[in-house]
């Protein structure tokens, strides 16, 4: 009794359904499938940039001023961690307005300072023609 395969056999595969398949797929896809035409006409004339355009600037960044409390009548102005007078504030806005005219001012007050201080940033910046001016508050949502 024989169980094994006669070595004179041999295995093929019939290819032909295989095939076939590739092709009803092909087929499918393309009858399915939409192409895109590209508009673009080749007979339109398109209209000539004469001149440069103008690029415009990002809008610069805004000047913060941090108003410190130091005590009774006495508070530290800080640009970028900078101690300032108002006089040093005033040429430093000058200086930013004629870089930017869009330029902006942050002003950060500690809540202990007096509205006279915060006043006395405001006036720098007038002084210095910056009319892009506000000030930034804590909102508590207990209150």
């Amino acid at each position: 009794m024989k169980f094994g395969r006669d070595s004179d056999e041999t295995i093929e595969m019939n290819m032909t359904p295989m095939i076939d398949c590739i092709f009803q797929l092909i087929l499918f896809f393309l009858v399915t499938s939409s192409f895109i035409k590209l508009e673009q006409d080749l007979s339109i004339n398109l209209p000539i940039q004469s001149r440069e355009m103008k690029v415009q600037q990002p809008p610069a960044r805004p000047i913060i001023v941090n108003v410190k409390y130091l005590g009774p009548n006495k508070v530290d102005y800080r640009v970028e961690n900078e101690n300032m007078t108002l006089q040093a504030l005033t040429a430093n806005f000058s200086r930013a307005k004629a870089r930017n005219k869009d330029q902006a001012v942050i002003i950060r007050g500690d809540r202990r300072v007096r509205w006279d201080h915060i006043a006395s940033v405001m006036g720098c910046c007038a002084h210095a023609g910056i009319i892009k001016i506000s000030a930034s508050l804590e909102i508590s949502e207990g209150r």
